[in-house]
């Protein structure tokens, strides 16, 4: 086996680890269309990442905020199902990212945006997370309430999007 080939079987595995994590940990929740959460929002974030780091933050991007666990905990859970396929460096930038990603540690919305630019894993994982929550097309019957969030939420993508140019 090639080099090449290790390492892209060492990325699956490690992005395999993910998806049962954040399937497990979201089990029972839905989205604001009502569908399964794991399904829909975080295998689309997940699925829309560009290598597989941004694929592993994307399947956990939520888990810290909308579940019981920690970053953590769910970094020990990751290392646990990784093995030791996850080196050292490549965890703390994905446990940067996650903590970043977690709005509720945040005193406000904008500084939560702005302290996503620490980290252009967190950046990208946002991007996707801001382009999934746009798509107005998941709810049957969008509310005003529904276009308000999207306009607030194209704002962060611009700003999010011009930082990582």
């Amino acid at each position: 086996m090639s080099n090449i080939e290790e390492s892209k079987n060492i990325s699956n595995h490690i992005i395999q680890a993910a998806v049962l994590i954040a399937e497990e940990l979201h089990r029972g929740q839905t989205d604001k269309a009502g569908v399964d959460y794991f399904e829909s929002h975080l295998t689309t974030v997940g699925e829309a990442g560009a290598n597989w780091k941004e694929k592993v933050v994307g399947y956990l991007h939520d888990a810290a905020e909308d579940t019981e666990y920690s970053v953590e905990q769910v970094m020990q859970m990751l290392k646990g199902r990784a093995g030791n396929l996850l080196a050292e460096n490549e965890a703390k930038e994905i446990k940067l990212a996650l903590e970043l990603l977690n709005s509720q540690t945040a005193s406000s919305r904008e500084e939560y945006i702005t302290r996503l630019m620490q980290s252009k894993l967190a950046c990208q994982v946002k991007l996707n997370d801001l382009t999934h929550n746009m798509d107005l097309s998941r709810i049957a019957h969008p509310t005003e309430k529904d276009y308000a969030r999207i306009k607030k939420y194209e704002k962060e993508f611009e700003l999010l999007k011009d930082y990582l140019k």
